[in-house]
């Protein structure tokens, strides 16, 4: 064979057909390698990029199929929480025309019906399956406990009957319902709604009108049976079982390999899972011709690079050896010299000695520059005025003069050597344990350690408290931990001693106040018992001054007549005193029970007890509805009484009287208001209105005992709430009060002061 082929052409004599051969083997086996890569590349790309097209569409898919699915479970709701329904007391043909009317604007209902908690149809759409007992159809104990999307099941005989049938067969439908209850909260029963199937099928199909050649969705119901997809798929679970979570990618089925993705919509809605998939022959088609197209490019390159390594070979052999004799001088640090290579030369073996001499300038540099940073370090590292060592393998090997003080060392030999556990307080060895774990998961391109708080002990038994970070360090000898630690005993020592006041401060806030609770209690027993002890004498003078005028009034003065009906006045008043006085004192005892307080009721209430005391008068009242708060109701209608009972009382003088009960939001508090336009007050005198027996009126104005106030006041600073009063003379008052969202349930007896 030799002796046939030429010189040059053979590889045994020739270093031009040896590089040829070598390098257009390598280039084929490269043009070959490029094409296989090439091809899983792009296989890889086209599985992401039309997986993740695929998966936005079945996103997208999911979507619209469960919203409009909820879309149909609102229309419901609405229909729930019509007044009609939501009083519970309605007639069968006004409650079956509300349904009518909703399957009238929305075809996709096939029936509707109120079902009753007992599973009795009560009322339906043209009257079907009323009185029928569905109580143990799957669905009803579902919807009984909220919102329920059922799965597809043929219509019942009935319903056949009155929808048609649907090439031969009863009409698919999905069962919906919702609980139902009424104003009260009470459950009444189920709204439960059949929804055709095929108006769900058209749905899916024009949302994939668009979609590309080859693509089929199918639509997984939440009991993982095929709800829309192929015919033979219907009604039963896919071959390969639903993977959400999971990334698009290619799955071998029953009939053959294709590019799936799945999207589950939302658990608390429909429950629909969405499966795309793409046969693997139309996804990947682009990735094959692509590997043709480089496999016919890579053999005409091969050729062609056949042919030009036969000419550069005669170029290149002569001056390798010149490379790689300036190649070993840069590894023994010397500088590369070219003397066989003019100067002036300028092809690629001169920019690859120039390369060379840039590289051994280049390493010479960077070598000074990384021991001017070592020698820095080493000074920053020395001087640091926190505590730093540096452990391999978890041994100290380098401690800093800050580090060396902390332990109370006169030299490095006295620490080094030691590992974590040993740097550390016997007492905190789970600690030490820890600091162990989080270096050992250290990374090198990582964040430190978390700080970690522990203690130490000192060459000399005694502990100091530190707090310490730990992070990855290369080092010649191999990877290290550089470990900084801050002292901080004097801090720590420093929030003991606050703990301590603070603790004293508590103690002494605690005394005073059950000296306070005892002082209420005491004053609170006193003007019990003063008032009980009033109300003998008192009795006792009115019984007989009215004695002296029922015996011997005719035959009394005048003057002396007047004189014992005085007496029998002032005796009343007296009494009327000595009530009040019980009825402030009683007014906030006892535990608060805490609930929400329809004021707007207790107010109508009354205002309506105030008409029937005085029907002459006509007053303008005007409450706001649904005004609610958290409070104690007995404490709370009390307030009311009284407020209300002032805005009658000092507005009795208007012809065009009136009263209103409103709430406001100021400064994001909430404020209910008790407003009037009677005789009004100077807010000169507005500090006396909240105390026991102060009035700002004459008694033969506005006759009054002057509690009222004092009570609504108490009752607010029992609830932890502000009370402020506005008025102008003659224009009337306006009395605003604000709750908190959650008043303390503590016992009265702090409550009193």
């Amino acid at each position: 064979m030799s002796a046939v082929l030429p010189a040059w052409l053979d590889p045994r004599r020739s270093l031009r057909a040896r590089f040829a051969l070598i390098l257009g083997a390598s280039g084929l086996a490269l043009a070959l390698l490029t094409a296989a890569v090439v091809a899983i590349v792009q296989r890889s790309q086209l599985t992401e990029q039309q997986g993740q097209a695929m998966r936005r569409e079945a996103l997208l898919l999911a979507r619209v199929l469960d919203g409009a699915l909820r879309q149909r479970l609102d229309q419901l709701q609405a229909t729930a929480d019509h007044p009609l329904l939501a009083s519970g007391l309605f007639e069968p043909g006004d409650a079956r025309l509300l349904l009518e009317g909703l399957r009238a604007q929305q075809p996709a209902f096939a029936w509707l019906a109120l079902v009753a908690p007992d599973g009795r149809v009560e009322v339906a759409t043209n009257a079907l399956l009323e009185g029928r007992n569905l109580g143990t159809e799957a669905w009803f104990g579902h919807a009984r406990q909220g919102p329920w999307i059922g799965t597809r099941r043929p219509a019942d005989p009935a319903l056949a009957a009155s929808l048609g049938l649907v090439d031969g067969q009863p009409p698919q439908l999905v069962d919906l319902g919702l609980p139902m209850t009424d104003m009260t909260g009470r459950p009444t029963g189920v709204l439960a709604a059949r929804l055709r199937w095929d108006w769900l099928q058209e749905l899916q199909r024009s949302l994939r009108g668009d979609a590309g050649a080859g693509i089929e969705s199918i639509v997984l119901d939440r009991d993982g049976r095929v709800l829309l997809g192929p015919a033979g798929w219907l009604d039963q679970p896919p071959a390969l079982a639903p993977r959400p979570g999971a990334a698009p990618g290619l799955l071998q089925w029953p009939d053959g390999d294709f590019l799936s993705t799945w999207v589950a919509a939302p658990p608390a809605g429909s429950g629909l899972t969405v499966l795309l998939r793409q046969p693997a022959a139309l996804a990947f088609e682009p990735a094959a011709e692509m590997s043709r197209r480089l496999l016919l490019q890579g053999m005409a390159g091969t050729l062609a690079f056949m042919l030009l390594s036969v000419w550069l070979a005669g170029r290149i052999a002569r001056p390798i050896g010149e490379l790689s004799a300036a190649a070993l001088r840069v590894v023994h640090d010397q500088p590369p010299e070219f003397a066989a290579i003019p100067p002036e030369r300028e092809d690629e073996v001169a920019e690859v000695a120039h390369a060379l001499r840039r590289l051994h300038d280049e390493l010479s540099r960077r070598l000074a520059d990384q021991q001017l940073a070592t020698a820095r370090y080493e000074t920053l590292f020395r001087d640091a005025p926190v505590a730093i060592y540096v452990a391999i393998d978890d041994r100290l090997r380098i401690a800093n003069d800050a580090c060396l003080r902390l332990y109370g060392a006169a030299s490095l030999a006295q620490l080094e050597g030691r590992g974590t556990t040993e740097l550390f307080d016997a007492g905190d060895a789970a600690l030490a344990a820890a600091r162990l774990r989080q270096q050992q998961a250290l990374r090198a391109d990582g964040a430190p350690t978390p700080t970690l708080e522990h203690r130490i002990r000192r060459l000399d038994g005694s502990i100091a408290a530190v707090e310490s970070t730990a992070m990855l360090l290369a080092l010649a000898e191999g990877q290290g931990v550089q470990v900084v630690l801050h002292d901080i005993t004097e801090q720590r020592q420093a929030q003991a001693a606050l703990r301590e006041l603070n603790a004293q401060l508590e103690a002494r806030v605690a005394a005073r106040t059950a000296e306070l609770q005892a002082a209420n209690a005491e004053l609170d027993a006193f003007a019990y018992a003063v008032s009980h002890d009033l109300r003998a004498p008192l009795r006792a003078m009115t019984g007989f001054s009215q004695a002296l005028v029922e015996d011997f009034g005719p035959a009394l003065e005048p003057a002396a007549r007047s004189y014992l009906d005085q007496i029998v006045l002032a005796g009343q008043r007296m009494s009327d005193l000595v009530e009040g006085l019980l009825t402030l004192s009683r007014t906030v005892r006892g535990a608060l029970s805490v609930a929400p307080v329809d004021l707007s009721a207790l107010a109508q209430l009354a205002l309506a007890d105030l008409q029937r005391a005085e029907p002459q008068r006509r007053v303008e009242v005007e409450i706001e509805p649904g005004l609610v708060a958290q409070g104690d109701r007995r404490m709370l209608a009390a307030l009311l009484n009284n407020l209300l009972g002032n805005a009658w009382k000092y507005s009795a003088g208007r012809g065009d009287a009136k009263i209103r009960l409103y709430a406001v939001m100021r400064d994001g508090m909430r404020w209910f208001c008790v407003e009037d336009n009677g005789a009004g007050f100077e807010m000169a005198h507005a500090g006396r209105l909240f105390k026991a027996f102060a009035r700002l009126h004459r008694q033969d104005e506005f006759p009054g005992l002057g509690i009222g106030l004092a009570t609504v006041q108490r009752i607010v600073n029992r609830h932890g709430g502000r009370i402020e009063a506005e008025a102008t003379i003659g224009q009337g008052a306006c009395f605003r009060f604000s709750l908190p969202e959650r008043p303390q349930t503590h016992s009265d007896q702090g409550a009193r002061a």
